[in-house]
């Protein structure tokens, strides 16, 4: 009996190294709580990115590795392939969550740059106050309909004469129930 416990201890120790493995691998392609909040913000204000399907990923994954090769995750995908069939247990979700990772990057990637064209426009809009083309009071109103523009407006070649023109004659107008 002692032999038989020996190799059951042994086995023991493997299935909890495998274990251990297969938990770091996994949690190398998961978002943090902050990334996951951010990502759902992105998709509430219809700003997120969705490069790579989670539903894909994680069907592909069931197949030893392909899953994490269609995410870009070279590396994990291997190491599914090495530890499959067993990897099956794991590897949907790692997908899935792969996905969302590359999604996460290419949304925050993608919110830069739209943060920075807006950046540029201000500063177009700045520019022409500074050599006079415009007036302080177009200048306040330009600037405050770039900060109440969406984000996804910039997606487009923003017409920054378009912007900066409005009617004075709405912004002092009296209702007429108010003039005497």
């Amino acid at each position: 009996m002692p032999a038989i416990a020996k190799i059951v201890k042994k086995e023991n120790m493997k299935t909890t190294l495998f274990l251990m493995i297969c938990l770091v691998v996994t949690s190398c392609t998961s978002l943090s709580g902050h990334q996951k909040r951010e990502l759902a913000e992105y998709k509430a204000k219809n700003l997120a990115v969705e490069e790579k399907s989670p539903a894909t990923a994680a069907v592909l994954n069931i197949l030893p590795g392909f899953g994490d090769f269609y995410n870009g995750n070279v590396g994990i995908g291997i190491v599914n392939l090495l530890f499959w069939p067993a990897s099956v247990l794991w590897a949907p979700v790692g997908g899935a969550t792969g996905a969302d990772e590359v999604n996460y990057y290419t949304s925050k990637s993608h919110i830069e740059k739209l943060e920075n064209k807006k950046k540029q426009v201000k500063l177009t809009v700045e520019e022409a106050f500074i050599s006079e083309r415009i007036t302080k009071q177009q200048f306040y109103f330009t600037n405050k309909k770039i900060e109440m523009m969406h984000l996804s407006e910039f997606e487009r070649e923003i017409d920054i004469s378009t912007l900066m023109n409005f009617n004075e004659d709405a912004i002092e107008r009296t209702p007429s129930s108010k003039k005497k």
